[in-house]
């Protein structure tokens, strides 16, 4: 059956393929646009059946649908559809029965959704991108604190076997540590701010208020720690005031009140982080015209963005990663003391 005249026009004009067949899948007609989807001849219509052009579709699948199409006016299948020269696309398929010639028949419109499933494609790897960054960046967070979980009590175990006790365990802590600080100063060190370079920093303007240089300040969550650097460099340098602080917060309102030259400053606390603590120390010291501390952070984690800046900008800041010996972590206090003896001086 071939429809004519206006039917035919109608039939042509529809942008989606439209191919008429038996209730058993003969093709009797099929529009302009169906010819053209599937790359046919209009010599090819007769004779062929949807089960050439439907991949998948047979003619047991073919009966069940038509049997649903009692209860409903249309159903929708997803399949791919066969072209002539061999070639498919996915297509969304509205199955319709009809009656146009006096018995039953159905009307497949067919619709090329290729563009639809690309995007779909496009989406689902962009997906799966997201979630495996998503993935990394849950592992880098597990590993930085299984790390801080791991240098913390490694820095006190140190700061016992440098004390003369447990000196049963000092040769395999010490080796522990010196493995591990070679990996880390190596990466501190391509990085640009391990607290072994020298210190070379500008002499502060001459309107700043000095800050005092016979004084540190410690900063960390942990009383061993705090206390085995205290005990550290109070041994050491007994001229210096060592005032301690256990989160940032506490840490920017003794600044106020001492102006510290050094601060051995923890990053990952309660409170307030030793990131924050700097931020808030740095804007007090440009509102107020006061010389900026040098600031040693000791910490277990890689440093943040905003603190390797810093570092980069400012030699008298450095990253001393954790556990850090007790010669390490002297001279670098020294070398600071020493700076600053030097530019109060020359100022």
């Amino acid at each position: 059956m071939l429809l004519e005249g206006t039917a035919r026009q109608l039939f042509d004009s529809v942008y989606e393929g439209m191919i008429i067949t038996t209730m058993d899948g003969r093709i009797e007609d099929m529009n302009a646009r169906a010819v053209a989807l599937l790359k046919l001849d209009r010599e090819d219509v007769p004779n062929s059946t949807i089960f050439g052009i439907v991949s998948g579709l047979d003619e047991a699948t073919l009966r069940n649908a038509a049997s649903s199409l009692r209860e409903h006016e249309h159903i929708l299948i997803e399949a791919h559809c066969m072209r002539k020269d061999g070639s498919s696309f996915p297509a969304e398929i509205a199955l319709h029965r009809m009656d146009l010639s006096g018995h039953p028949q159905l009307c497949f419109s067919i619709r090329d959704v290729t563009n639809r499933e690309e995007v779909r494609e496009s989406l689902k790897e962009a997906q799966e991108a997201l979630f495996e960054s998503e993935r990394q960046k849950a592992r880098a967070q597990t590993i930085a604190a299984l790390a801080h979980e791991i240098n913390n009590p490694l820095q006190v175990l140190m700061g016992m076997v440098e004390a003369d006790r447990n000196q049963k365990y000092a040769a395999p802590l010490n080796r522990i540590v010196t493995v591990m600080q070679e990996m880390r100063l190596n990466e501190a060190t391509k990085a640009g701010y391990c607290a072994s370079a020298p210190v070379r920093s500008s002499i502060p303007p001459p309107d700043l208020a000095k800050c005092r240089t016979k004084s540190l300040l410690v900063v960390d969550d942990e009383p061993a720690l705090t206390h085995f650097f205290r005990s550290i460099l109070s041994a050491k340098l007994p001229d210096l005031k060592i005032e301690t602080a256990s989160n940032g917060r506490d840490a920017v309102e003794l600044f106020k009140a001492e102006h510290h030259a050094i601060i051995i400053l923890d990053i990952s606390m309660p409170v307030m982080s030793g990131e924050e603590a700097f931020l808030a120390i740095s804007r007090f010291c440009r509102e107020n015209k006061w010389e900026m501390p040098a600031v040693l952070f000791c910490t277990g984690y890689t440093p943040p963005e905003s603190v390797r800046r810093a570092i980069a900008a400012e030699p008298l800041h450095a990253y001393l990663p954790k556990p850090v010996t007790s010669e390490t972590l002297l001279n670098a206090v020294r070398n600071r003391l020493e700076f600053f003896a030097l530019s109060h001086q020359e100022s």
